[in-house]
């Protein structure tokens, strides 16, 4: 948790540094593709995990889209029979960005979307069906963030999501909702 909060900490002082330093970029009226780095809670779930992605955002002044995808790590469940529950998931979500330009090269951001998020299980003795099993969960996410324009064709965005998301039908009492904290590097075209 610490490396995460340092990463994120680097990631604002850099993003503010630059602010304070850039010249006034304006992105409008464009998309682009790039990386996207994050960490994911659950309330139930006993660590939280780092993910990867790739995300694509278009752009236009004050209305945009996002489209990732993303691999998100094992997170560890304990279940009421004591057994241990790893799960894995890969998200394919969509945003509607709503943004509200400060200056030229910054523009705080509301968010809202769905996702399917492929959730992969991997059960420890203790279960009727031990072993692997899958399945397609449908879930939406609400949130906000800020976009940081660093040169004509590239920005950088960091955002909070609150995702929810229902447990497996084997696991209702088990919450997958959580929060989602993530950056990104957009280079438009």
């Amino acid at each position: 948790m610490k490396k995460l909060l340092s990463l994120f900490s680097l990631i604002i002082i850099s993003t503010l540094l630059t602010q304070a330093t850039a010249q006034q970029y304006l992105i409008e009226n464009s998309s682009g593709i790039g990386p996207k780095i994050g960490f994911y809670k659950a309330p139930d779930a006993e660590d939280g995990t780092m993910f990867i992605g790739l995300q694509s955002r278009t752009k236009g002044k004050y209305v945009g889209a996002e489209f990732s995808l993303e691999y998100r790590g094992e997170q560890s469940y304990t279940t009421t029979g004591g057994s241990e529950l790893t799960v894995r998931q890969v998200p394919v979500t969509g945003s509607l960005l709503v943004f509200a330009p400060l200056a030229e090269n910054l523009a705080p951001y509301g968010l809202a979307g769905l996702g399917a998020y492929y959730t992969f299980y991997d059960y420890d003795g203790g279960f009727v069906n031990p072993g692997d099993d899958a399945e397609v969960k449908i879930g939406y996410h609400l949130g906000f963030g800020a976009d940081v324009a660093l040169s004509e064709s590239a920005a950088l965005n960091v955002d909070y999501r609150y995702l929810f998301l229902d447990g497996s039908d084997d696991l209702s009492n088990k919450e997958f909702s959580g929060n989602v904290i993530s950056a990104g590097l957009t280079f438009y075209f």
